[in-house]
């Protein structure tokens, strides 16, 4: 039964998109909740046992009394006299807390080792069915059906009108996402936790099926247009095999020359995605984002960003406000001032301190796992550190 919900879950968070895109007739609020009505069931059947729910406070161990009076900040901003919006409030407490009952959840389930067999296959398949998906859109013009972003209050968006690389015309594409960002984070996360599961399984035909899931994942990365994605995908790539002790065994070596030819092919097949992505590495706009990710560290972030001494409340800078209608005098893409303006600066160290201890506790895992000799799984927990450190975990 477990091995059931994880399925649902899985899909309900890659396939929400095409609901989005090709169901209008159900609400879109319904597809954007599901994963978290998901996920809440899911704690409350499959009970996460008292060892896993111990490891997790081990692994958090110094940072929970952080966590709390962050989630009590975040809800004394909801009462901020700038806020506007109980709907955004909402969505933005859901966005900075739910979440956080997936890795119990999740690792309860594949704790079995049959389950865990199964659970690799689905996130397989769920994967290569999203990467053929993918190259199938970027070989479409930017305005095909295939191409279709999201229906927002009843108007089509398509790549074409907001989602093209300028230089070859091509669409930037989402698969089965609904916009841009959610193709990027799975590409950026789901190739280096494929690797390190297919590594450290002795099932060579579940191993095959998750490589194999692996180099479509990884070789369709360049097709969504966004250099962080490729920067970030390719880092983590990289420090999974690494660390996993990839480039030092037979095996790895021929992982390693058959990722290369796969990307290679993929080159041939699709130039127009590395052109892409190379002709927007050498825009301007490039070095002025590249200065702004050095905003991540708080003293940088409190000294360069605008923003209120009290903040405009919790969910005021979520994306959801544009279809509302809402527009505030602080508007940012970038989380951390994001943050900085929802919350103040004493929001923003709180959440920036949660986030900081997510990273540690990977780095802990990481060591434990590596003492234990389990270097695939290693690799992924220091690749998912690095990823926790630069990423978008509230808003993305």
């Amino acid at each position: 039964m477990q091995i059931y919900w994880f399925g649902m879950l899985m899909a309900s968070i890659c396939l929400e998109g095409l609901g989005r895109k090709y169901m209008p007739q159900v609400p879109t609020i319904a597809f954007y909740f599901l994963k978290d009505v998901v996920l809440l069931i899911g704690y409350l059947t499959i009970k996460p046992p008292a060892p896993i729910r111990r490891t997790w406070r081990l692994l958090y161990r110094g940072f929970g009394i952080v966590w709390l009076v962050s989630v009590l900040w975040t809800v004394l901003e909801v009462f901020n006299p700038s806020h506007e919006s109980g709907v955004l409030a909402l969505i933005a407490l859901r966005a900075y807390w739910v979440w956080w009952l997936a890795p119990v959840v999740v690792a309860s389930v594949i704790h079995n080792k049959k389950q865990r067999r199964q659970a690799i296959y689905i996130l397989a398949t769920l994967t290569i069915g999203i990467s053929i998906l993918a190259a199938l859109q970027f070989a479409s013009p930017a305005d095909s059906a295939l191409n279709l972003y999201s229906i927002v209050d009843g108007e089509s968006v398509y790549a074409a009108d907001s989602g093209i690389v300028f230089e070859t015309g091509r669409a930037r594409v989402s698969a089965t996402f609904a916009f841009l960002s959610g193709f990027q984070d799975y590409t950026i996360l789901i190739p280096a936790l494929l690797l390190s599961l297919g590594l450290d399984t002795t099932d060579k035909k579940l191993r095959t099926w998750a490589l194999a899931a692996t180099l479509l994942a990884a070789s369709v990365i360049p097709m969504s247009g966004s250099r962080s994605a490729v920067i970030l995908g390719g880092a983590v790539l990289f420090l999974t095999s690494w660390a996993s002790g990839l480039f030092f065994t037979v095996i790895g070596r021929q992982i390693v020359i058959c990722a290369v030819a796969a990307l290679v092919l993929a080159s041939v097949a699709f130039p127009d995605a590395l052109f892409g992505v190379q002709a927007r590495f050498e825009s301007d706009e490039t070095q002025s984002r590249l200065l702004e990710n050095a905003s991540v560290l708080p003293p940088v972030a409190l000294l360069v960003f605008d923003y209120p001494a009290a903040g405009i409340g919790t969910g005021m800078q979520q994306n959801a406000k544009v279809s509302m209608g809402i527009k505030t005098e602080w508007e940012s893409e970038l989380e951390v001032h994001r943050y900085l303006v929802e919350l103040g600066p004493i929001g923003f160290c709180l959440i920036w301190t949660v986030k900081f201890g997510v990273m540690v506790a990977l780095i802990r895992a990481y060591r434990i796992l590596r003492r234990a000799g389990r270097r695939a799984a290693s690799g992924a927990a220091l690749s998912y550190a690095a990823v926790t450190f630069f990423g978008n975990l509230m808003f993305d």
